[in-house]
């Protein structure tokens, strides 16, 4: 008998340990699945036509609101940890923008100003004058465009690893490929998620091409912006440091957040300093 409760309390380590490497490696993916059962959330996930898209948003907690946005060619499941830190205090809304996860794609080119635009449709939708944002890379871009030409909608904002001209990413995007190992993760996903899994190429370049011509904010723009701005990346981000530090120099009420040995990402990579950024300087 001790013999058969031995065994089985090993078996129950090798589950266990299995179930955590698993999740590990998954970016706590499986974790955020896990919770969202036990924890019955979210509140509301659906799609919504805006802007001649079906834009997919999803609501956790309840509170202050607060917009939460992913970076490119990713989806809601890349921001579950701020998500969660973020429910216990207020109403979460996350956002797959148009042609990423579960929302439809427009017929021509990818624009932050439509994704930006998107948002505010997407407010207007749910009766929300103002909120905070919590954007992490072309998220975090989006943030911007709204804290620049919709100020009254923003409380404050937590771009994390953004740029604000194509000019501030380290590397050369032209020789990245639909079919790069970089990518395949969210190439995954993509193809779980999206309507037409097979467009994952089409999209890609969509992508790419946004990232090579975009975005064109103006350091008179920035000057101009008195949204609180929480700039935020890691100290290895693939966004040039000087780049980084000059826009929450430019930025009236710019807050500059560097995270020690982190890289682009952090908000997966190291959530615990990321998330205590962010509810610290939203709680300010």
């Amino acid at each position: 008998m001790r013999k058969l409760w031995i065994g089985l309390g090993v078996a129950v380590l090798v589950v266990a340990a299995g179930a955590y490497w698993f999740n590990k490696s998954a970016s706590g993916i499986p974790g955020f699945y896990v919770w969202k059962v036990v924890a019955g959330e979210p509140l509301v996930a659906e799609k919504v036509p805006l802007n001649g898209i079906d834009l997919h948003y999803e609501i956790y907690g309840e509170g202050p609101p607060v917009i939460v946005l992913h970076g490119g060619t990713a989806f809601i499941e890349s921001m579950h940890y701020q998500i969660r830190a973020l429910s216990t205090a207020h109403q979460v809304i996350a956002v797959d923008s148009r042609g990423h996860g579960r929302s439809s794609e427009p017929e021509g080119p990818l624009h932050y100003t439509d994704m930006a635009e998107d948002v505010t449709a997407l407010m207007d939708h749910l009766g929300i004058e103002k909120a905070h944002i919590v954007g992490w890379s072309d998220g975090g871009i989006i943030g911007l465009l709204m804290a620049v030409h919709e100020p009254a909608r923003v409380g404050k904002l937590v771009a994390i690893g953004s740029n604000y001209d194509p000019g501030g990413t380290e590397g050369d995007l032209s020789g990245l490929s639909a079919d790069s190992e970089a990518f395949a993760a969210v190439r995954g996903f993509y193809e779980q998620l999206a309507e037409d899994p097979d467009h994952w190429p089409v999209f890609f370049k969509k992508v790419i091409t946004m990232w090579q011509t975009e975005p064109s904010i103006t350091e008179a723009e920035l000057k101009a912006t008195e949204t609180p701005v929480l700039v935020m990346a890691g100290e290895f981000d693939s966004i040039k440091p000087a780049h980084t530090e000059k826009m929450a120099a430019l930025l009236p009420n710019g807050k500059l957040h560097i995270v020690p040995g982190g890289t682009h990402y952090i908000p997966l990579q190291d959530p615990e300093a990321v998330n205590t950024a962010m509810l610290a300087f939203l709680s300010e």
